[in-house]
C-alpha cells in the first residue's frame, strides 16, 4: 500500500541506506545468536565440573567443537533469518517506505 491513511504519498527510503542497514543487522544477528548458542552450549558442558577453572576450560572446548561441527548450519540459518527479515522489511532501516509520524 502505497499511500498512507491520509491518502497522501509516503516517502520511499533511500536504497543505499536499506542495504546498509541490512548489513548492520545481518552483523549484528550473527554476534547475537553465535553468542547466545556458545552460552548456552558451554554453559551445559560447564555445569558438569567440580570448580570455576575447569567449568571455563570445558565450556570453551564444547562451544569450539559445536561451532566447529555445525557452525554452518548456524551460519545458513542465520542467514535465513536474516534475509527473510531484511526482505519483509521488518528490521528497522530495511523497509521500502519511511513510517508516518502521527
Amino acid at each position: 500500500m502505497e499511500n498512507d491513511q491520509a491518502g497522501s504519498p509516503r516517502e520511499k527510503r533511500n536504497v543505499f541506506l536499506r542495504i546498509v542497514f541490512s548489513v548492520l543487522w545481518l552483523i549484528l544477528i550473527i554476534l547475537t545468536i553465535n553468542m547466545l548458542l556458545g552460552g548456552i552450549v558451554g554453559g551445559m558442558a560447564g555445569a558438569e565440573t567440580a570448580n570455576f577453572g575447569a567449568g571455563r576450560a570445558a565450556g570453551r572446548n564444547a562451544s569450539l567443537e559445536f561451532f566447529q561441527n555445525y557452525g554452518r548450519y548456524v551460519f545458513i540459518g542465520e542467514l535465513i533469518i536474516w534475509i527473510v527479515l531484511s526482505v519483509s522489511g521488518k528490521l528497522p532501516g530495511t523497509a521500502k517506505y519511511k513510517k508516518v509520524k502521527a
